[in-house]
């Protein structure tokens, strides 16, 4: 079952990872493959492309693979040192970076769950001074044929370039590649764009979380949209994770009213 691995040549983080993906495990050129920018160590291929990941919405075609994993850096206004886990999509009908409104990629939670459980050993192991958290689903890609997460370095270019937080994510991007780790597969419901309660759903309670809708998507509620995220969401998901401090009681009783009408299982944390 292969797997692709993407770094975009415009992002820094991407190009830490890569290199330590490559010297690391082993990644080299395959005679399969004309473009140089392709390598393959195993069943796990790794490919340099130009675009920025989040518009890389064709990637898919450069081979056939069972799922797309994306090397890539954070961004946020604080600049505070982080280690994250996502699956992509629009839950409002708009797409300000990638993707199409209203509309989720395909998610698959054991490997995100691999890749969240690495990156939080990796920070006891290697001390490293970084949050490790799993995110709302946000941007683009939103159309690839198979499922798609990124893993990435936050949040600002000095982190994007230490060679230990390339290390640790190269690590749960292999991790993810190679030894998916079974969980309970649930949507989560709640909270802000980082998913703290969320993560500890993973890391404590079994569970393996694909589309989180934060609060922000109560905004706009579309119960289209929270019946897409479980037909999104890999492997038989019917639990519905929900941070019940992290929304309006308004808001959180009109989304446990239609998950029980929908037969869902919900978990309150």
């Amino acid at each position: 079952m292969t797997v692709l691995i993407i770094a975009s040549e415009k992002d820094p983080a991407a190009l830490n990872i890569a290199s330590f993906l490559v010297r690391d495990y082993g990644f080299d050129r395959s005679t399969e493959y004309a473009d140089p920018r392709i390598l393959r160590k195993a069943d796990v291929l790794l490919a340099r492309v130009e675009e920025e990941s989040i518009y890389a919405e064709t990637v898919d075609s450069l081979a056939t693979a069972a799922a797309v994993i994306f090397a890539s850096k954070h961004t946020s206004e604080k600049g505070e040192p982080g280690l994250t886990v996502h699956c992509t999509g629009n839950v409002l009908d708009e797409a300000p970076y990638g993707g199409k409104p209203k509309s989720l990629a395909l998610a698959e939670p054991n490997r995100m769950r691999a890749a969240l459980l690495s990156l939080s050993e990796s920070r006891e192991e290697l001390d490293l001074p970084y949050l490790v958290s799993l995110e709302a689903t946000h941007h683009g890609p939103t159309e690839l044929r198979v499922p798609s997460m990124f893993v990435e370095i936050g949040s600002s270019a000095k982190q994007w370039k230490d060679p230990a937080a390339g290390k640790a994510v190269a690590r749960a991007i292999w991790t993810a590649a190679t030894h998916p780790s079974d969980g309970i597969p649930a949507v989560g419901f709640g909270g802000g764009h980082y998913s703290w309660k969320h993560t500890e759903a993973v890391v404590k309670e079994g569970f393996a979380l694909g589309h989180i809708l934060s609060k922000y998507f109560f905004q706009s509620y579309d119960p289209a949209i929270v019946e897409l995220a479980f037909r999104r969401t890999m492997g038989d998901c019917s639990h519905a994770v929900i941070d019940k401090k992290g929304m309006r009681g308004a808001e959180r009783s009109t989304l446990v009213e239609f998950l029980k009408k929908s037969g869902r299982d919900v978990v309150m944390i």
